[in-house]
């Protein structure tokens, strides 16, 4: 089909005006939506304050309160006695009644019969040297264990007074936990235990006060939830528990995007306790935050559509114009086209149609020259001129990279007894997977040799990515490769300055690295046994306090003078995720 200069410049002039509606709707649109998101995320971080404050707060209390209790000279007296049902009547007729102490929550810990709120009920207990259980402020059966193994208890016991408070679980339901020493003179006869219930009323009460939805997530499963009731409760776990993974990699609480339902959430993510598998999470729906915005994009593409219209009768105008003078210069080519030369195109404007015109005629005299300039040059001489294309020259840069080198060992052996077709399939699918997942740790593949593959990690977590990606790779390849169980996969890495760039030949070039650190990093590769990850000391040293590894024999390295250490990763010890 064949489109006319007046479509092209309808087309053109219309495209520039939706192109400005674009641009002016999207950058509106980015501007409100990131005002919207800092209001959000400056609320969730004012919700964490207020959480970290009530933690703050609970300690405190929690602290000042348990160490007088554990003072009481009757408390110790009962406790002297080891009857349990004394015990539990002193905790339950005589400590329960004073310890309505919380100043940040409208109940606590009172209650055994006729408890308007039950869900007030706090923990206290009492537990002898050896950590089993004297007395309990629960109606519930008495643990027929030793308590020591719970968080705090043992710290408790051996005289030591708490720095934090732990996280506790009570039939069925999640305490914010601490435990203190009971002294008899200067020996401890035993511990207690006093903490408040992880309640629905207090996420309910942090989502009025902030606007926002809370959760509390322990463990696997929420403890609480105040998010709005149409929330499917397990999507809305499984995104807590994912963004815990990253709230526990960083350390710091995190905020990110997440599917739930029909809309797009913002979930931020903090732990509850320092060292514990509890996280609160505060939500907010994206989607219904940006309705405003879908408005003004409304309000933009009206007033862009009217411009549309407007920009359809200045084409028109224009092309009129335009139009004469092109068709003037298109016939001219067309008589060249027909080895017609002698004729010069005629001037009608006087503008930059006028400079193109007495262009275009100063050309077609050159031509006439230049046509009977041929007849004196071979017809080779003229390919060669017309065949003359630019090229890229050979050169590269330095840079700090990661390289990634992994061998499949064994290989040689096991295709000795297979037919050609099984050990191309066989290797294609082992380099693919490899591939496969170092891409999805940000990774490049350099090449394949063979069964090498080589991979370059660049950016700020090179080292921590090339060395997850390894690991990712030696957990997957039973999977993978299963049926081939005498083949394994040894994996080097080492960072450092490399020369990226072309090199070769004019004809031929490879765009790759080389340097000592390539050189290092394939020899750390060709050390490690099947299975086996072996790094650098820079890689360690990047790492050393995120991954589980031992120092190994230093080994000999060509280029380098002295024996380079080398570290081997303890591939059951990492985590997984």
């Amino acid at each position: 089909m064949r489109i006319t200069l007046r479509l092209k410049l309808l087309l053109s002039i219309t495209g520039i005006i939706l192109l400005v509606v674009a641009i002016v709707t999207l950058s509106v649109s980015r501007v409100v939506e990131n005002r919207i998101r800092a209001d959000i995320t400056r609320n969730f971080q004012e919700t964490g304050r207020i959480f970290e404050r009530i933690q703050e707060i609970r300690f405190r209390l929690l602290y000042q309160t348990a160490t007088l209790v554990s003072d009481i000279p009757n408390l110790k007296g009962v406790i002297s006695t080891n009857d349990k049902p004394t015990i539990t009547a002193f905790l339950r007729d005589e400590l329960a009644p004073i310890l309505d102490f919380d100043p940040v929550l409208s109940d606590s810990l009172v209650e055994l019969v006729g408890t308007v709120n039950p869900d007030s009920l706090g923990i206290l207990m009492v537990v002898d040297k050896e950590g089993y259980p004297l007395g309990q402020l629960a109606t519930s059966e008495f643990p027929t264990y030793s308590l020591a193994d719970r968080p705090g208890i043992r710290t408790a016991l051996a005289g030591e007074y708490p720095e934090q408070a732990y996280l506790w679980e009570q039939d069925g339901r999640w305490f914010t936990v601490l435990s203190v020493p009971v002294w008899a003179g200067t020996d401890v006869m035993g511990a207690m235990a006093l903490g408040y219930p992880i309640r629905q009323l207090e996420a309910e009460q942090l989502s009025r006060d902030t606007g926002s939805s809370v959760a509390f997530l322990i463990g696997s499963g929420l403890a609480v939830n105040a998010f709005e009731s149409d929330i499917d409760p397990d999507v809305l776990r499984r995104a807590v528990h994912n963004a815990s993974f990253d709230v526990e990699t960083t350390g710091d609480a995190v905020l990110s995007e997440h599917p739930i339902g029909d809309e797009v959430w913002l979930l931020y993510v903090a732990s509850m306790l320092p060292g514990s598998d509890g996280y609160y999470a505060v939500g907010r729906s994206l989607t219904a935050a940006l309705d405003p915005v879908r408005g003004l994009q409304r309000l933009i593409l009206l007033f862009g559509l009217g411009a549309l219209i407007l920009a359809v009768g200045v084409s028109f105008w224009l092309t009129s114009r335009i139009n004469r003078p092109i068709q003037l210069l298109i016939q001219g080519i067309q008589r060249i086209e027909g080895g017609d030369y002698g004729q010069d195109v005629p001037i009608t404007t006087n503008d930059e149609l006028r400079q193109l015109t007495e262009t275009f005629n100063r050309l077609v005299t050159g031509l006439r020259e230049r046509l009977q300039m041929l007849k004196f040059v071979s017809k080779s001489t003229l390919e060669a001129i017309q065949n003359n294309l630019s090229s890229v020259e050979p050169g590269g840069e330095r840079k700090e990279v990661t390289v990634f080198f992994s061998d499949v060992r064994g290989f040689t052996r096991w295709s000795e007894k297979r037919a050609p077709e099984e050990v191309i399939d066989m290797l294609n699918t082992c380099l693919r997977f490899q591939a496969d997942i170092v891409k999805e740790f940000g990774g490049d593949v350099d090449k394949f040799v063979g069964d090498e593959l080589v991979a370059v990690f660049e950016g700020e977590k090179k080292e921590a990515n090339a060395v997850n990606a390894a690991i990712q790779i030696l957990r997957t390849m039973d999977s993978v490769m299963g049926q081939h169980p005498d083949i394994a996969i040894g994996v080097g890495i080492n960072s450092g300055e490399v020369v990226m760039g072309a090199v070769g030949s004019r004809d031929r070039m490879d765009y790759t690295v080389i340097g000592n650190h390539v050189n290092l990093g394939a020899r750390l590769c060709s050390s490690a046994k099947p299975g086996q990850i072996l790094i650098s000391q820079p890689v360690f040293e990047r790492l050393e306090r995120r991954i589980e590894a031992s120092e190994l024999e230093a080994i000999s390295v060509k280029g380098i003078e002295k024996p380079v250490r080398i570290y081997e990763i303890h591939l059951d010890k990492q985590t997984k995720g």
